[in-house]
């Protein structure tokens, strides 16, 4: 049998070594759960939206901008929630200040798409492909059957509002308006109700196009979306709202856990989806990552809730590096949709273990310092909000938990720790902005096997306790002789 000293030896061994090969991962949680209405100026970043193509925010002038007075632009911004109900969304738009020329959507029931077209497609479609759904176009350029793609028909007249599915060409209702491009602000709403199967169109409160009839809900896209082609007029929207009739919003959960060990890294995903504190069990939920940063994606799995209405899946990424996870709730004819979405930083420093952070913030600049035992990241979001991160370490990499301290700008915070399995965590919390997160992670293991006080002090604290157990059992029996 191995004396406890040798046992206590071989287990600093160990330590060390495992010591020596360091893997760590950042989860920087970002969830979105479509509301039951939104407003937006769009002076800065909600997070509801993505914004592609040659589309932005003008934070100066609180609008966005789908394109410029330029040639040949193409913008969008999408919804980052599916909608698949019935809503009413009001905005202002300005459209001119150019040569005239083309026009916006807003666009719904859309499949998913990351690019746009420009010119007479109005950002409806990619440059290559036909995106299957509908929108309410406010056109400012007659096209002939020759400027779309071959087959399809052109547009009534040069200024028009109108219902389009599928394509730019494919006009199901419409109406002449010249309010489409005299560079003017006009108030618009369009209303849909999936009851009655009815669209209604309203600019500055007329009700200017209506129609009734079947519509296809198997995608849920919603945005807006322009182009100029060969012309040079802007179109900008601002004091946006969106409100849904009827339907209950659910809450859709998601995290991500990696596996502690690079060999045969792995990680779980999991959530649970509830309406009003409900599970909602046998529900579908998407999962799909990205590695552009969510301007395409690729599916990972379709699982489904169970009666408790928790999901989860077993995921391998083949290389490490920038990831973005996503959980998809598309909703039904009684509930909205919703999306959740974590960003998944997985970085290499030698082979075994792993450090993970999981947050609400944006989390970047991740770095370990291997010779001063800290880890370090920075933490970012919205100002007036709060941020919260939660920091998985494996315990064989810890001397004492007692020891850790974590610091927020340099200056030392508190936090929470607990044991969770082979791991610590340690939980903080802070107000938005932009935050040095800095985990100093105490002694590692490894250095007390190179250093003789510190395996003096372990050895002795090993033999202290025998050693006073002996002398105590001697000076009892002493303490009995006399009392004889």
């Amino acid at each position: 049998m191995k004396s406890p000293i040798t046992a206590l030896l071989v287990l600093i061994a160990i330590s060390g070594f495992l010591l020596a090969a360091v893997t760590f991962c950042v989860f920087a949680q970002e969830v979105t759960l479509i509301p039951t209405s939104d407003s937006a100026d769009f002076s800065g970043d909600s997070g509801l939206w993505q914004i592609i193509g040659d589309a932005f925010r003008d934070q100066t002038n609180q609008y966005l901008v789908l394109t410029e007075s330029t040639n040949n632009q193409g913008g969008a911004a999408i919804f980052k929630a599916p909608i698949k109900s019935s809503f009413t969304a009001t905005f202002s738009y300005k459209v001119g200040g150019g040569s005239g020329g083309d026009g916006f959507t807003l666009f719904f029931y859309k499949q998913e798409f990351s690019t746009v077209a420009d010119g007479g497609s109005l950002g409806f479609e990619t440059q290559n492909d036909i995106i299957p759904g509908y929108g309410i176009e406010f056109d400012g350029w007659q096209n002939i059957p020759g400027d779309f793609r071959a087959g399809r028909d052109g547009d009534p007249s040069a200024n028009h509002i109108a219902l389009i599915k599928d394509h730019a060409g494919n006009h199901m209702s419409h109406v002449n308006d010249q309010r489409t491009e005299d560079n003017k602000w006009h108030t618009a709403k369009i209303s849909l109700d999936i009851q009655v199967s009815s669209v209604n169109v309203f600019v500055d409160q007329e009700l200017v196009l209506q129609w009734t009839g079947d519509l296809n809900r198997t995608f849920g896209g919603f945005g807006f979306s322009a182009g100029t082609g060969c012309a040079t007029n802007q179109h900008l929207i601002d004091n946006f709202s969106l409100k849904f009739h009827g339907m209950q919003k659910p809450i859709l959960t998601l995290s991500c856990m990696s596996s502690t060990s690079y060999a045969g890294f792995n990680v779980e995903i999991k959530g649970s989806l509830a309406l009003n504190g409900t599970a909602m069990a046998n529900s579908p939920i998407l999962l799909s990552y990205s590695v552009t940063g969510g301007k395409t994606w690729e599916d990972l799995t379709l699982v489904y809730t169970d009666s408790g209405g928790s999901y989860s899946a077993a995921w391998l990424p083949s290389v490490t590096g920038n990831f973005r996870v996503k959980a998809t709730f598309e909703g039904d004819a009684d509930n909205l949709g919703a999306i959740a979405a974590v960003n998944l930083e997985v970085a290499q420093f030698a082979e075994n273990n792993v450090f993970s952070v999981s947050s609400n913030s944006t989390v970047t600049s991740l770095a370990f310092n291997s010779e001063n035992h800290e880890l370090n990241f920075k933490v970012s979001g919205e100002s007036g909000t709060t941020g919260y991160a939660d920091v998985y370490v494996a315990k064989t990499i810890v001397g004492d938990i007692a020891n850790v301290k974590v610091y927020l700008d340099d200056n030392q915070i508190e936090y929470t720790t607990s044991s969770e399995g082979d791991s610590w965590l340690l939980h903080f919390s802070y107000q938005h902005s932009t935050h040095e997160v800095l985990v100093s992670l105490g002694v590692p293991p490894s250095e007390i096997l190179g250093n003789p006080l510190a395996l003096a002090l372990i050895v002795v604290g090993i033999l202290a306790a025998p050693l006073a157990t002996a002398l105590l059992i001697v000076k009892r029996r002493s303490s009995k002789k006399k009392a004889r």
